[in-house]
């Protein structure tokens, strides 16, 4: 075969690179030696994503289904994409031949694009993966079940698209590639392994042996402790963890870069910026108020799925961020129904927050050029707390609203609901003084007579009547609550009485979430009346539909918290499977 321009087929290629890291990232187990993806790893890279455990095979069973349902789908956006295509590259001069190697191409991508096809292309159930980077360079590495079944399917494209990637060699190991620009993309097969990486065209063999892993690094992730101590800190599973190093990316650019950061800018001719000992200094400083993003998954069943992200933060600043959340009744639970969602702040703890950051910059300021804007933002600081501000705005506290059933509503027209049962509960300390205020304005909030007793007053407005039959408000020494829709004099009251977790979280929201991304698929599926010719084309847009209809039919709910603790920014997940 003809070593040709590979650039339009290499496009089709890299949607079956797409389909298999989808696949990896949703296999349910891993070889007993995939700990030994890590040694591939420096311990000194800026970021890892990686899962080297098995998920549990009945989580597995129970997803793969829809899994390959959603991969379905994506193969008619991608067949849509084609045919497109196709009829410009026949437009072409002489673009039948192209067009036709281009179709060849992307067929032999969409035949893989299935958990079959990608089982078939040596990408098994086991398949543990890493995705990390040599220095910033990125590299997948992923275990394949036969290397000649991963091999295989990379020659039916060659051979469909009449050219063969070129072939190189690296300490005595060949590896396919294609040149764009100054940028190559690599593919190698090695020791029952898959890698993909992107480097520099200019690298010579022994750069090149060092990116795919043929020499290993002195010092890696497997003899380091930091993965081991990243989950043992946070309770992650080996089934799926990993970092990003906000220092050691700083380093790179404040004058602490390795040999091997330094030869990746060499490379692409783009020397590394030249700072004074001063504005190296404060990077560094800028860098650990955020050292590190950690993640994972922490528990994992048949039932459920829960994660969480971690942005470390300085202890002081994390101490600080600490108290601003404030208690809200029912802010952090699910209570069922079609959403809930709510956040609770002190107003008075957040702006001694912010005060103590312009203070601390007053104190100690930036001197870099770099910051000078940052460091000009403290007086306009200064001047925003100057401000005056209505004392209460100092009381609120935060707010819960619980959608129990929404009907009628069109997203994509921005139709609103004509059916809603729904309550939302207002914090805010001396909530009495802010109804009577209000009651001072308005003749019908007056007469409601309602009183911090928790005793539900039915409303009597015609805003609220367009919605619901029903609606009612309650009172209490802290919090005003309404409810409108069915029970709602039942819940308006037991809002109220809804429990107050001793660690309140800042934020949390929960879901049905099949519901949710029907209604979200829904819309997007119907024609828009706006601008028809920079819309998405009607199959796309099905399609697209039909994955968020997918993807959401896997869980029965799904939660979302976020927490300021003295670890930093915690944001945990919990996915409830669908049975």
């Amino acid at each position: 075969m003809g070593q040709v321009n590979m650039i339009k087929p290499a496009k089709c290629a890299f949607s079956f690179f797409a389909a298999a890291l989808l696949s990896i990232s949703t296999a349910h187990a891993a070889s007993g030696n995939s700990a030994d993806l890590l040694s591939y790893v420096p311990a000194d890279t800026p970021y890892i994503f990686a899962a080297t455990k098995p998920l549990p095979s009945k989580m597995a069973d129970k997803l793969e289904p829809t899994i390959d349902e959603i991969l379905q789908a994506y193969q008619r956006i991608l067949r849509h994409v084609m045919a497109e295509q196709l009829v410009k590259m026949s437009a072409e001069e002489e673009g039948a031949d192209e067009a036709e190697k281009f179709r060849g191409v992307a067929e032999e991508v969409l035949a893989l694009m299935s958990l079959d096809g990608i089982r078939g292309a040596g990408i098994a159930r086991e398949s543990a993966f890493a995705f990390y980077g040599n220095g910033l360079l990125p590299v997948l590495r992923f275990e394949l079940s036969k290397t000649e079944l991963f091999d295989a399917a990379i020659e039916r494209i060659e051979e469909k698209a009449g050219e063969g990637l070129l072939v190189g060699k690296a300490s005595g190991e060949s590896y396919k590639y294609i040149d764009a620009d100054e940028i190559r993309l690599i593919v190698a097969t090695l020791d029952e392994q898959a890698v993909i990486t992107v480097v520099p065209a200019k690298y010579d063999e022994a750069q090149i042996a060092e990116a795919l892993g043929l020499k290993k690094p002195r010092t890696s992730l497997k003899k380091s402790n930091t993965l081991r101590s990243i989950g043992k800190e946070y309770g992650f599973s080996e089934q799926m963890i990993g970092f990003v190093n906000n220092k050691r990316i700083a380093e790179i650019f404040a004058g602490k870069a390795t040999e091997r950061d330094k030869e990746l800018f060499a490379a692409i001719s783009e020397p590394l910026p030249e700072l004074t000992e001063t504005c190296s200094a404060e990077i560094m400083e800028m860098a650990g108020i955020a050292p590190r993003i950690v993640f994972g998954y922490t528990d994992l069943s048949s039932e459920q799925a829960k994660s969480a992200m971690i942005i470390e933060l300085r202890k002081d600043i994390a101490s600080g961020l600490a108290t601003v959340p404030a208690a809200v009744p029912g802010l952090g639970s699910d209570p069922g129904g079609f959403m809930s969602f709510g956040f609770g702040l002190n107003p008075l703890a957040l702006r001694e927050f912010y005060e103590a950051r312009l203070d601390a910059m007053e104190a100690d300021p930036y001197e870099c050029e770099n910051f000078a804007d940052l460091q000009a933002g403290v007086a306009k600081g200064r001047e925003a707390l100057n401000q005056p501000l209505p004392p209460v705005l100092y009381s609120f506290r935060g707010f819960v609203a619980n959608i129990t059933d929404i009907q009628g509503m069109d997203m994509a027209s921005n139709t609103p609901p004509d059916s809603i049962d729904a309550s939302i509960l207002i914090a805010i300390e001396n909530a009495e003084a802010l109804v009577m205020l209000a009651a001072l304005m308005d003749p019908q909030i007056a007469a409601l007579n309602l009183l911090p007793d928790g005793k539900p007053v039915k409303l009597e407005m015609a805003q609220l009547a367009e919605i619901a039959d029903l609606a009612f408000a309650a009172l209490s020494k802290d919090a005003l609550s309404v409810s409108v829709g069915v029970d709602a004099e039942t819940k308006s009251a037991a809002m109220l009485r809804a429990a107050s977790p001793d660690k309140a979280p800042f934020m949390s929201m929960s879901m049905d979430s099949a519901r949710y991304y029907s209604m979200v698929g829904d819309a997007m599926a119907k024609q828009p009346s706006g601008d028809e010719e920079n819309e998405l084309p009607m199959a796309i847009r099905t399609a697209l539909a039909d994955v968020l209809a997918l993807s959401g039919s896997m869980y029965e709910r799904m939660s979302v918290e976020i927490r300021f603790t003295s670890r930093g920014i915690e944001i945990n997940g919990l996915m409830k499977l669908r049975d």
